[in-house]
Protein backbone atom coordinates (compact mmCIF):
# COMPACT_ATOMS: atom_id res chain seq x y z
CA UNK A 1 0.00 0.00 0.00
CA UNK A 2 1.02 3.40 -1.15
CA UNK A 3 1.98 6.08 1.34
CA UNK A 4 -0.47 8.57 0.04
CA UNK A 5 -3.24 5.84 0.79
CA UNK A 6 -1.91 5.20 4.44
CA UNK A 7 -2.04 8.86 4.85
CA UNK A 8 -6.10 9.46 3.60
CA UNK A 9 -6.87 6.14 5.68
CA UNK A 10 -4.83 8.23 8.86
CA UNK A 11 -6.81 11.14 7.39
CA UNK A 12 -10.13 9.81 7.45
CA UNK A 13 -9.62 8.09 10.88
CA UNK A 14 -8.50 10.96 12.36
CA UNK A 15 -11.62 13.32 11.51
CA UNK A 16 -13.79 10.17 11.96
CA UNK A 17 -12.15 10.35 15.79
CA UNK A 18 -12.16 13.53 16.26
CA UNK A 19 -15.80 13.77 15.01
CA UNK A 20 -16.60 11.46 17.85
CA UNK A 21 -14.74 13.12 20.73
CA UNK A 22 -16.73 16.23 19.90
CA UNK A 23 -20.03 14.48 20.16
CA UNK A 24 -19.04 12.94 23.35
CA UNK A 25 -18.46 16.53 24.39
CA UNK A 26 -21.59 17.82 23.15
CA UNK A 27 -23.70 14.83 24.94
CA UNK A 28 -21.52 15.73 28.30
CA UNK A 29 -22.20 18.92 28.33
CA UNK A 30 -25.51 18.77 27.65
CA UNK A 31 -25.71 15.99 30.27
CA UNK A 32 -24.67 18.38 33.02
CA UNK A 33 -26.79 21.35 31.69
CA UNK A 34 -29.91 18.77 32.39
CA UNK A 35 -27.98 18.15 35.73
CA UNK A 36 -28.06 21.75 36.55
CA UNK A 37 -31.58 21.57 35.45
CA UNK A 38 -32.68 18.59 37.89
CA UNK A 39 -30.75 20.31 40.33
CA UNK A 40 -32.25 23.60 40.85
CA UNK A 41 -35.65 22.16 40.27
CA UNK A 42 -34.88 19.78 43.27
CA UNK A 43 -34.07 22.64 45.37
CA UNK A 44 -37.18 24.53 44.40
CA UNK A 45 -39.22 21.31 45.32
CA UNK A 46 -37.20 20.96 48.57
CA UNK A 47 -38.07 24.46 49.38
CA UNK A 48 -41.75 23.73 48.52
CA UNK A 49 -41.98 20.85 50.55
CA UNK A 50 -40.05 22.69 53.72
CA UNK A 51 -43.22 24.86 53.20
CA UNK A 52 -45.97 22.35 53.42
CA UNK A 53 -44.69 20.93 56.54
CA UNK A 54 -44.22 24.08 58.12
CA UNK A 55 -47.88 25.07 57.26
CA UNK A 56 -48.77 21.87 58.14
CA UNK A 57 -47.50 21.43 61.38
CA UNK A 58 -50.46 22.71 63.21
CA UNK A 59 -52.91 19.85 61.79
CA UNK A 60 -50.64 17.37 63.35
CA UNK A 61 -50.46 19.67 66.84
CA UNK A 62 -54.76 20.03 66.31
CA UNK A 63 -54.80 16.03 67.26
CA UNK A 64 -52.77 16.84 70.89
CA UNK A 65 -55.23 19.98 71.12
CA UNK A 66 -58.59 17.54 70.92
CA UNK A 67 -56.92 15.55 73.67
CA UNK A 68 -56.19 18.20 75.78
CA UNK A 69 -59.50 19.46 74.88
CA UNK A 70 -61.18 16.02 75.92
CA UNK A 71 -59.30 16.61 79.34
CA UNK A 72 -60.49 19.72 80.29
CA UNK A 73 -64.40 18.60 78.93
CA UNK A 74 -64.06 15.67 81.30
CA UNK A 75 -62.62 17.77 84.17
CA UNK A 76 -65.81 20.14 83.80
CA UNK A 77 -67.82 17.74 83.78
CA UNK A 78 -66.55 15.76 86.60
CA UNK A 79 -67.03 19.33 88.24
CA UNK A 80 -70.09 20.14 87.66
CA UNK A 81 -71.92 16.09 88.69
CA UNK A 82 -69.70 17.09 92.01
CA UNK A 83 -71.02 20.94 91.85
CA UNK A 84 -74.40 19.56 91.70
CA UNK A 85 -74.15 17.35 94.56
CA UNK A 86 -73.35 20.16 96.75
CA UNK A 87 -75.60 21.95 95.64
CA UNK A 88 -78.17 19.55 96.45
CA UNK A 89 -76.75 18.77 99.77
CA UNK A 90 -76.59 22.43 101.10
CA UNK A 91 -80.35 22.89 101.38
CA UNK A 92 -80.49 19.17 102.74
CA UNK A 93 -78.12 20.43 105.34
CA UNK A 94 -79.48 23.80 106.00
CA UNK A 95 -82.77 22.19 107.00
CA UNK A 96 -81.10 19.93 109.19
CA UNK A 97 -79.18 23.06 110.94
CA UNK A 98 -82.13 24.74 111.46
CA UNK A 99 -84.26 22.43 112.68
CA UNK A 100 -81.67 21.46 115.70
CA UNK A 101 -81.47 24.98 116.37
CA UNK A 102 -84.94 25.15 116.67
CA UNK A 103 -85.48 22.30 119.30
Amino acid sequence: MPDAELYTIWYWSLAVAAVVVLLAAALLIAILLVARRILGNARQALEAAEAIAEDTKVIWELEETNRTAEEILATAESIEERGGHIAGTLPERGRRAQEVSES
